[in-house]
């Protein structure tokens, strides 16, 4: 499967997260990176965002149901595993889009899982952490080796003080077809005891906590994704759709570490594009921004 987009990304941003709190300890772990609930639902939905000067819309709704595997394994001193399972649920709605559109609506599925490795080292500023990813997305049709694929992550970090750390790292996708590699950069800044910033990757969060139930706050991150599909030719092809969202987003919990979010945003930087398994695009299409709105259940630790 072909990946021109820096949507695995995210993922790297989860690593930069999780490098930039290394040593928070692991009972804590979770509530400390935002990235890392023990487990988390989430529903999705945007609509009728208009092609780009061409008739029709694209609607997307998006189911997200993610788990820790485990606790956290050590298996060696400074050492911390965190296996990750992850399935998405994407339904793409063409609405108006003409004859000769490539693809048609569509149900496309994924089904990953990964581990994170965290090193650090008693009485050092430094920080390690790498992350390996086994994939299968797409339609489900034609189930082949152009569904699957395989990523793996590095990064380095260096904590200043209890309140800042900075990470930097990198990301190779695709690794058994066409490799693509992506550099990012991630902080985490605790401003104050209510008040956070953090990049993490391609992934930018502000929040502010005014008490211990409720938390508001602005995120950026990657949306769309990549799956392999038939097209209407009965070619195995790499649908690619890329999108930035910004939203607010308000959490407030509902009990002991389980937390109910909801926002709501726009996203930037939309276009849909059609690949060949070698990475020959042969479709592409800009969508104009759209509005999205989300719900999330989480479950903070254990």
């Amino acid at each position: 499967m072909f990946k021109k987009t820096a949507t695995t990304a995210a993922w790297l941003g989860c690593l930069l997260a999780a490098c930039a709190q290394e040593q928070v300890s692991l009972s804590e772990r979770s509530e400390a990176i935002p990235e890392f609930d023990v487990a988390r639902a989430i529903f999705s939905y945007e609509g009728d965002t208009d092609f780009d000067g061409a008739p029709g819309n694209l609607s997307m709704s998006r189911l997200e149901i993610r788990s820790l595997l485990s606790g956290p394994i050590k298996p060696l001193d400074g050492l911390t595993l965190i296996p990750v399972f992850e399935y998405e649920l994407t339904h793409l709605d063409f609405d108006d889009a003409g004859a000769g559109f490539p693809i048609n609506d569509d149900d496309l599925h994924s089904v990953s899982a990964s581990v994170f490795a965290l090193k650090t080292q008693q009485g050092s500023p430094w920080f390690y952490g790498a992350w390996a990813r086994a994939e299968m997305a797409g339609d489900y049709q034609k189930i082949g080796g152009d569904d699957f694929t395989f990523d793996v992550a590095g990064g380095v970090g260096y904590r200043f003080n209890d309140c800042f750390s900075l990470a930097f790292g990198g990301v190779l996708t695709n690794i058994n077809g066409d490799a693509t590699f992506y550099p990012g950069i991630g902080f985490d800044w605790m401003v104050s005891n209510e008040i956070r910033i953090g990049l993490y990757g391609p992934t930018f969060l502000a929040s502010y906590a005014p008490d211990e139930n409720w938390e508001l706050g602005f995120r950026g991150e990657p949306g769309g994704g990549v799956w392999n599909v038939t097209d209407q030719q009965g070619r195995s092809s790499s649908v690619d759709i890329t999108s930035y969202r910004l939203g607010v987003y308000a959490s407030h919990r509902i009990t002991g570490k389980l937390w109910l979010t909801a926002g709501a945003g726009m996203s930037l930087g939309n276009e849909i594009s059609l690949t060949e398994p070698d990475g020959d695009e042969y479709y592409e299409q800009d969508l104009d921004s759209g509005l999205f709105g989300m719900v999330m259940l989480r479950l903070r630790t254990w």
